[in-house]
């Protein structure tokens, strides 16, 4: 027994905090979607379903961590009883089935979203669900093993059960590490290809900032998914309870990013209803983001990616153009002696000066404004 383990050090709180806040915030983002999606907008579609399921895993992950830590989760085994033992160690092979589908379901969320923004090709629309749905298969492979490495299953938290045949836990570390490895590629795939479409579109470049921002936050849970894959070798450590600590909070927070990236490019309606201004760049309507997915110009409106979109000027922005006689001269005509004299219709020079007052401006060179013209004699 080590000397930290004679302390009675324990991680459980740690789980337990982490977890609920996590949990709490990705919660406050699936409010925020539904309440865009059906409360503004009057629709619910299948991402809508599949982020609010992965909401449920989530928080089924928070209850089986509360319960495995309440049994001793987090702490070291050799100071637990054969009872603790059994329940934290159940507990928390339970809690990863939710657990590794709360950050495996929603990337179908974010490829049913982005295929219906961006419309890929339908070789591409085809590999992106076979790789989203080849990631929720590796992971549930885990499971399988998790579950199946010993015969029987139940001697791996029952104790008293003796008669047993193992596989090596190294079996299922290593095909952890693969699944967790392609589970953040896919991530990353996600978030980087939106990059390359918005950048070869014509827009200015704050708005392709601001979208590939929105569009690419799956980034943070690769990152999350790459460090939570340096945690898995607790999975063969004797020290069970102890060693799966770190892997129990990164599996919940890996859920709760990807929940959270792909809620957030749905709330540009609701950030504009709070701040009272466009957002993300944008310069139209919301019209758009209520059909997305069902044309390709409605693909454009949702995210303003039409690069014939026009920026729209202050009620002060004005060009004035004079018209020059034949000449090309502006001299004054007026008499310079102060006296006034009358100018008729069929005698004397007429100057004309057009006021264009610009509604709109192409981003496109050459393209012309769309103007009111407004003449005074």
């Amino acid at each position: 027994m080590s000397s930290t383990a004679a302390t009675g050090e324990t991680k459980g709180p740690t789980i337990i905090v982490v977890n609920c806040i996590v949990t709490a915030i990705s919660t406050a983002f699936v409010f925020a979607r539904l309440y865009v999606r059906v409360g503004m907008m009057k629709k619910f579609k299948l991402d809508d379903a599949l982020i609010s399921f992965s909401l449920i895993l989530g928080w089924m992950v928070v209850a089986f961590s509360i319960v495995s830590v309440k049994s001793g989760n987090g702490q070291h085994i050799s100071t637990l009883t054969p009872e603790q033992v059994s329940g934290a160690v159940l507990y928390t092979m339970v809690g990863f089935v939710p657990g590794v589908l709360s950050f495996s379901v929603p990337k179908l969320a974010a490829i049913y979203l982005l295929t219906g923004l961006l419309e890929p090709s339908k070789w591409h629309r085809r590999f992106l669900w076979t790789i989203g749905v080849a990631c929720v298969i590796f992971l549930l492979g885990c499971v399988a093993i998790l579950f199946g490495q010993c015969t029987p299953s139940r001697a791996q938290w029952d104790l008293s059960i003796t008669q047993k045949t193992c596989i090596s836990p190294w079996v299922l570390v290593n095909y952890s590490e693969f699944a967790g490895a392609f589970s953040g590629f896919v991530d990353l795939y996600l978030a980087a290809w939106p990059a390359t479409v918005l950048f070869s579109l014509q827009m200015n470049m704050r708005k392709k900032i601001a979208l590939c921002f929105a569009l690419g936050l799956g980034s943070v849970a690769c990152v999350v998914a790459i460090y939570k894959t340096t945690r898995i070798p607790g999975l063969a450590d004797p020290d069970f309870t102890w060693a799966t600590s770190d892997l129990t909070i990164w599996t919940c927070v890996e859920g709760a990013s990807v929940i959270i990236a792909t809620c957030i490019p749905i709330l540009r309606p609701l950030m504009e209803a709070i701040f009272g201004r466009r957002v993300m760049g944008s310069t139209g309507d919301r019209q758009g983001y209520k059909n997305y997915g069902t044309s390709k110009s409605n693909t454009r409106d949702e995210l303003e990616m039409n690069s014939r979109r026009r920026k729209v000027k202050g009620p002060y922005d004005l060009e004035t153009n004079i018209e020059l006689g034949k000449d090309s001269s502006q001299d004054d005509i007026l008499q310079k002696d102060g006296h006034d004299q009358k100018l008729g219709a069929a005698d004397g020079i007429v100057r004309t000066q057009s006021v264009t007052i610009l509604y709109g401006e192409g981003e496109r060179t050459n393209e012309a404004p769309l103007a009111k013209y407004e003449n005074w004699k």
